[in-house]
């Protein structure tokens, strides 16, 4: 053997040597690492069963609202004009005034109007004498039919002149036609008017009315004469129901007008305020729970998780009904069932978990 190919032998043989050696020292230091490692760190198992904690929930009786904002107006709102042509002699109330039925707001000169109706008077009593001796001869044969129809005609002419000057003379007068308040004079002492020109307009408060819109989906909720509420913007609420419902929707808005009626005694509330209605609906069976429990699933369905009989984790769908300041009402879930309050957001649908209820952390603790 040469020099040459025994140096090759020696250096495989030493390179086989080393390599066994380094291999011999990685097995012993994974096998020594492994046992030195703290428990918590030591290669897990398959995968064990997530631990939640739960809460018995029960239904309860829940009456669901519309919320809907309004505005307050007068039941009744008129522009009271002049009947006659004339000059306004005399204003009897001002702009914010309250009248009853009947007061006088105004008045105009009278003019002739008062010997006018006195001559428009005596000329039906001349009328009524020429009838009445008409009348007379004509049964006596001296008088024809057409000579005592003619008198009759002049008399029944005579009184509806008489009416229409007394008529005139009243309307110098210008009255409330309700009770109201004057939300504006539109004239002073020393107007001229033309007939039918606006002199006032008044306003009743009492009842007050509340319009608002509602849309199509509460539209059909709504009854004709049901109880309902409105909060004015000091937090004041009132009591009222319902006295219209629009057949016609709003073009634009695709929106119902309704009216909201009630008391205003003492015409507190005024007309363009701001409302809050709220209109009752009929009771349900929900739950109360708080919104920090809801989930979402993968098809993006809000809902919340529960945990069966069988200790699976299901996820329910909801519906919103309504809300406090701190929860709020849903439906969709069983009467009774015991949802997830803590580990929610780490267990999936249908996942078996190992869970403990409020209830028994609450014995435990005593």
């Amino acid at each position: 053997m040469t020099p040459s190919k025994s140096s090759v032998i020696i250096a495989v043989i030493l390179a086989v040597l080393v390599a066994g050696w380094l291999f011999s020292g990685q097995i012993f230091d994974v096998a020594s690492t492994t046992k030195l490692l703290p428990e918590f760190q030591q290669p897990t198992s398959p995968k064990t069963v997530a631990k939640v904690q739960t809460r018995k929930l029960k239904a309860q009786t829940y009456i669901p609202s519309i919320f809907v904002t309004g505005q307050t107006e007068s039941s009744r709102a008129v522009t009271i004009r002049t009947q006659i042509t004339g000059k306004i002699s005399k204003t009897t109330v001002n702009a914010g005034d309250s009248v009853s039925k009947g007061d006088v707001i105004a008045q105009l000169y009278p003019e002739d109007l008062p010997i006018r109706l006195k001559e428009a008077e005596a000329r039906v009593k001349q009328r009524k004498i020429e009838f009445s001796a008409a009348k007379k001869l004509s049964i006596k044969g001296f008088k024809t039919e057409t000579k005592l129809a003619a008198a009759f005609a002049d008399l029944q002419s005579a009184k509806a002149h008489a009416k229409r000057v007394k008529i005139d003379y009243e309307n110098t007068v210008i009255r409330a036609p309700f009770s109201g308040i004057l939300s504006e004079r539109l004239v002073e002492n020393g107007d001229v008017l033309k007939k039918f020109e606006p002199i006032a307009e008044l306003i009743d408060l009492d009842p007050l009315i509340i319009a608002a819109y509602v849309s199509e989906r509460d539209y059909l909720k709504i009854v004709k004469g049901q109880s309902a509420k409105a909060k004015l913007r000091s937090g004041r609420e009132i009591d009222g129901q319902i006295r219209f419902i629009s057949p016609v929707a709003q073009k634009n808005t695709r929106t119902f007008k309704i009216e909201f009626e009630t008391k205003n005694f003492k015409i507190r509330i005024a007309e363009g305020i701001t409302t809050k209605l709220i209109i009752p609906m009929p009771p349900i069976l929900a739950h109360q729970l708080s919104a920090s429990l809801f989930s979402l699933n993968k098809d993006g369905h809000l809902g919340v998780k529960i945990v069966n009989a069988e200790n699976k984790v299901k996820f329910i769908p909801i519906n919103i009904v309504g809300d406090s300041a701190e929860t709020v009402f849903v439906t969709g879930l069983p009467d009774i069932c015991e949802i997830i309050v803590v580990g929610q957001g780490f267990v999936m649908d249908n996942e078996i978990v190992d869970s403990v209820s409020e209830a028994q952390l609450s014995d435990r603790k005593r």
